[in-house]
């Protein structure tokens, strides 16, 4: 068992920059989606 958490926390220190690059990319695509329907008018509702 103390082999297979060792694995991980270093996955985890090798990978932790690509995660926080999906992270950001997660958050400026919700943003983009904001700004579409604000202005295709208020809120989006049809």
């Amino acid at each position: 068992m103390y082999a297979a958490l060792q694995r991980c926390r270093r996955a985890r220190q090798r990978w932790s920059a690509l995660r926080g690059a999906t992270i950001t990319e997660i958050y400026e695509g919700t943003l983009d989606i904001r700004r579409l329907v604000m202005t295709r008018g208020g809120n989006g509702l049809r």
